[in-house]
């Protein structure tokens, strides 16, 4: 069914739309209900304002698509291609991106609620400013992907790859990192209170000024890290590898739980001893 308002916003209650081809359609403020557009062709469409609720977008082709300030919930893009899609401002609730490709797609200032990346291919997509809350990005590929000034809170990015992703002044809190490649990752000033990254992969990655109290980051690979002025009270760095970890203090890493199993800045073993100097990088 379909059909336009009163107030000129069309509507499209339950429309079955699969396999269509609506590149380029105008359907912004558009409200769309149970609509199904399954391997429809929506490249360069105008979703701006819409409302979008239990919509089915598996396999669509939505490269470019504008969904700016859009309402979207309870609805599935699975399999979706949505390369350099733009979602500024969006309000995202309950809604599947699985396996979708997102590369290059621009979240600022969007709202995502229980959405669930699993599998996604987010690499250089941009997150600036973004709310982000209980969402599901286990085994996605975020690399290069931008989350500066993000909030983040009780999200998995479990067995994820995020080599080179930029966290810098974020507020991650809550989210599990456990066995994710965040290699040369940026958490500059970030605040990663009540986060893990157990057998996380950090090699390089900068972590200057971070709030990393209490963070478990058991096993992880800490080698070549940049640790300048990061919080560590508490900090578990058990079975850690902090070999030619920088920037450390003497203060900072007496502050962090340490044992026989860490392999400190120095390349000796644990548990650290103040005035021992190991944590200072080895000369290369």
């Amino acid at each position: 069914m379909r059909g336009e308002s009163s107030n000129g916003r069309c509507i499209l209650d339950a429309a079955t739309l699969n396999g269509c081809n609506l590149t380029g359609a105008d359907l912004q403020a558009a409200i769309m209900r149970s609509a199904t557009f399954l391997d429809a062709e929506l490249s360069d469409a105008k979703f701006g304002n819409a409302i979008i609720d239990a919509a089915d977008f598996e396999r669509s082709l939505l490269a470019r698509t504008d969904f700016a300030e859009a309402h979207i919930s309870e609805s599935n893009f699975a399999f979706s291609l949505m390369m350099e899609a733009a979602l500024a401002d969006a309000r995202v609730r309950n809604t599947g991106f699985r396996k979708a490709n997102l590369r290059n797609a621009r979240w600022p200032g969007a709202l995502l609620e229980n959405c669930k990346f699993t599998e996604a291919e987010l690499q250089d997509a941009s997150f600036h400013h973004a709310r982000v809350a209980l969402c599901d990005f286990s085994a996605s590929d975020f690399t290069a992907a931008q989350f500066v000034r993000a909030q983040i809170e009780g999200c998995r990015f479990l067995a994820a790859n995020g080599p080179d992703a930029n966290f810098s002044s974020g507020r991650i809190k809550g989210c599990d990192f456990a066995r994710t490649d965040l290699a040369g990752a940026r958490f500059f000033q970030a605040d990663l209170t009540g986060s893990q990254f157990d057998r996380t992969r950090l090699r390089e990655a900068d972590l200057r000024e971070a709030q990393l109290n209490g963070v478990i980051l058991c096993q992880a690979d800490l080698s070549g890290a940049r640790l300048g002025g990061a919080m560590l009270l508490a900090a578990d760095l058990r079975d850690a590898n902090l070999t030619g970890a920088r920037e450390l203090s003497a203060a900072q890493l007496a502050q962090a739980l340490t044992d026989r199993n860490t392999i400190l800045p120095n390349g000796s073993r644990g548990p650290y001893r103040r005035n021992s100097g190991a944590e200072r990088a080895a000369a290369r």
